[in-house]
């Protein structure tokens, strides 16, 4: 098992906390505003004379605190004292926080799971990270926020992340699946990623403790019918590849994991044929029968998953009668989905007309970003998966508090 990186400070800790203890009264306690300057600032505090990992300090970012010791600075959440090692941060200059200390918290929380701490009531302002089930002093309630002291700033926490439930669901995509050794033909292609790399990737998924949603799921978080915990996600793959059912269906399978694959209908009644990787196969009607036990299927057209040398894709070129006549087949062979994804990412208001008319109900596009409740419906952003996507990128795609 990959030992943690605050791990190795809590070694060091465990060696100086002695020391720490009998020195911190006699050493000159100067207040100072310190830096992060990597990404294992992370706080320790003392429950019953152990070291337990608290959080972390995001890099690049001010906060308060006072050195107790030559090896340790001591930060405050609300009234709570906390220790960062030295190594991990520098000082830039003596100061002291603003911040009014008498104020007695309203009542004190403890995060479901690992959370993020912002600057901002949005989740675009990450500043550090508070760990599952550390004490957390509330000061005020801000609608869905939670205003807390954090090393001498007045933060922002939301109450469903502290409770534990999803505020977004990352969508993670994929179309085929080749293990390295076997791909010869397609070795520059961005939607080719190798085996190799999905079965690290849906390891660090189990690993992180991630837990795969459906898309009727989604459908009710996006409109506020229900909470979903945190760490929802989904796994979409496009096009409905064989190598969906060779590679992709046993690893989801070994995981416990659910995904949804959109198929291109008018190809999946091709003959079957053994599995040829120099080959671009699509999916056939038996092998879609054996993966229901993982997948659901959702539409990606019927016959317009085409495009001319201008660029233009079928779904957006053609009349609106020949889009909906291929739209209402692709729905009757799927058993009635309502769910879409757009060929190319290429869609206009008169696409999503004709979704509506016909009874889709969610469609995903190319874009870039996750789910979020009161999303337009007809434009969810997912993340592609390319074979580029390097694991400390994936972690940052679906999210990974740490």
């Amino acid at each position: 098992m990959k030992v943690k990186p605050y791990l190795t400070v809590a070694i060091a800790f465990c060696i100086s906390v002695a020391t720490l203890t009998a020195s911190q009264f006699a050493f000159s306690a100067s207040p100072k505003t310190i830096v992060a300057t990597d990404d294992h600032a992370f706080f320790y505090r003392k429950v019953n004379g152990q070291l337990q990992p608290s959080g972390r300090l995001n890099q690049q970012q001010s906060f308060y605190a006072t050195k107790v010791h030559p090896n340790w600075y001591v930060i405050r959440i609300g009234s709570n004292q906390y220790y960062i090692y030295k190594k991990h941060v520098k000082a830039v200059r003596a100061s002291s926080s603003g911040i009014n200390k008498s104020v007695k918290p309203i009542k004190t929380v403890y995060p479901q799971t690992n959370i993020w701490v912002y600057k901002k009531t949005d989740f675009n302002t990450p500043i550090g990270v508070i760990y599952k089930n550390t004490p957390l002093p509330i000061r005020q309630i801000e609608g869905p926020w939670y205003k807390v002291e954090f090393a001498g700033h007045l933060v922002y926490v939301n109450q469903k992340q502290v409770a534990g439930l999803a505020t977004e669901v990352p969508i993670i995509v994929y179309h085929h699946i080749l293990k390295e050794k076997e791909n010869h033909k397609y070795k520059n292609q961005p939607t080719v990623v190798s085996y190799e790399e999905f079965v690290k990737q849906m390891r660090l998924l189990h690993d992180y403790g991630y837990h795969t949603i459906t898309l009727h799921q989604l459908e009710r978080f996006l409109k506020g019918k229900i909470d979903l915990p945190a760490k929802s996600m989904m796994i979409h793959f496009d096009d409905g590849l064989k190598t969906n059912y060779v590679y992709a269906y046993p690893i989801l399978k070994k995981y416990g994991f659910h995904a949804a694959a959109f198929l291109i209908t008018s190809r999946n009644s091709r003959p079957l044929k053994p599995f040829n990787p120099d080959d671009y196969q699509f999916l056939n009607w038996k092998e879609i029968e054996k993966m229901g036990d993982v997948f659901e299927f959702a539409s990606h057209t019927h016959a317009l998953h085409n495009r001319g040398k201008d660029g233009i894709g079928n779904l957006v070129k053609e009349p609106r009668e020949v889009v909906k006549a291929d739209l209402l087949l692709s729905r009757k062979l799927l058993h009635g989905t309502t769910y879409f994804t757009y060929p190319f990412g290429q869609y206009k208001k008169e696409t999503i007309d004709i979704l509506k008319e016909t009874g889709f109900t969610m469609a995903f596009t190319t874009k870039i970003g996750t789910v979020k409740p009161g999303d337009d419906p007809y434009q969810l952003k997912r993340h592609g998966i390319d074979p580029h996507t390097t694991l400390q990128q994936f972690k940052q795609i679906i999210g990974v508090v740490e």
